[in-house]
């Protein structure tokens, strides 16, 4: 390993979430580290120390990203794109002008770092990659992104941060507040955010894949919020309210679980459980078609992220998802 990449390497965990984080792709985080280490090396005679490697290497990847943020749309869940729909119309079609958050396996947790306890750092690792947070950072204007992530994720001073966006402490300050203000009326107060907000327990979640498997839909229902919300990504169709998920349901997908069509498994995303939805085949095998991320309210299921498209999964079937499952021995 040459000086540069024994320099910039031990970095690419914690660059790849906060290039995830910019850009709510999980499948163009790489290519931003990349370009990110492309760009530092080309800079490398403007790094005065070594120590400074973390700020530097994350001011590079923020223009990276801002960058490739001012070429598309930004990315969103479907309840941001528009009314729910009617449940009993079948999903509309992928739909060009919009590009879909995605998620991304929680092995990546694994050799990044943020500097928690730092006086600038606000969220533990795990917090800043639970979807409705990088959901919820969407929404904000790339540089309102770009200087919450630095200070409040990264950990960056606000010396560092201005020098990053090539902007005035103040003015850098004055956008983390407008920031911090919009976040929390996405996610609420800073105060109230823990790992375990809206995750699903681990019995609630084994009784929602045992209730698809056995074709069970009203203990799916009794297992949603009042609240709860289905997307279908890369579809814009979403629906809303416990009863229309539950006639959705009863008129696209419960008859193929009766008839013990689905198979499920437990997938690391986001920092929590999801869970991988498998449709079996008159040969007992079992392929690959879903991967849904959950968030409960309540201990009821709140929210369902149903994610179908190969581009928002290739990073966990790079990780090891399985595509198709053996059948079963009995």
């Amino acid at each position: 390993m040459n000086p540069f990449e024994a320099l910039v390497e031990p970095h690419r965990a914690t660059l790849r979430l906060h290039c995830y984080r910019m850009l709510g792709s999980s499948h163009d985080s790489d290519d931003m580290v990349q370009e990110t280490f492309v760009r530092a090396f080309r800079a490398r005679h403007t790094l005065e120390d070594p120590a400074t490697a973390r700020a530097w290497l994350h001011r590079i990847a923020t223009n990276v990203c801002i960058d490739e943020l001012a070429k598309r749309p930004r990315r969103a869940r479907g309840p941001e794109l528009g009314p729910p729909a009617d449940p009993d119309a079948p999903p509309a079609g992928r739909t060009p002008d919009a590009e879909w958050l995605e998620p991304a396996p929680s092995a990546w947790l694994s050799g990044a770092t943020i500097e928690e306890g730092s006086p600038a750092s606000q969220y533990t690792i795990k917090e800043s990659v639970a979807l409705a947070f990088v959901a919820a950072l969407q929404v904000l204007t790339p540089p309102q992104r770009a200087v919450l992530l630095l200070r409040d994720v990264v950990g960056l001073s606000a010396a560092e941060t201005a020098e990053a966006l090539a902007c005035s402490v103040s003015s850098a300050n004055s956008t983390l507040h407008r920031a911090r203000v919009a976040l929390e009326e996405r996610v609420g107060p800073r105060a109230g955010w823990s790992p375990e907000v809206g995750a699903v327990d681990r019995a609630l979640l084994e009784r929602y894949v045992r209730a698809w498997e056995k074709g069970d839909l009203d203990a799916i229902i009794t297992l949603l919020h009042d609240d709860a919300t289905l997307s279908m990504p890369p579809s814009p169709t979403w629906i809303a309210g416990r009863a229309d998920v539950a006639r959705f349901f009863a008129n696209r997908a419960i008859q193929a679980a009766r008839e013990r069509r689905f198979r499920t498994a437990f997938v690391d995303a986001n920092g929590r459980t999801g869970v991988a939805f498998y449709r079996v085949g008159d040969d007992g095998g079992a392929a690959f078609f879903a991967l849904q991320v959950l968030e409960a309210k309540d201990g009821r299921i709140r929210v369902i992220d149903h994610f179908t498209s190969a581009s928002a999964l290739a990073a966990f079937f790079a990780g090891g998802l399985a595509r198709t499952l053996v059948e079963r021995p009995g």
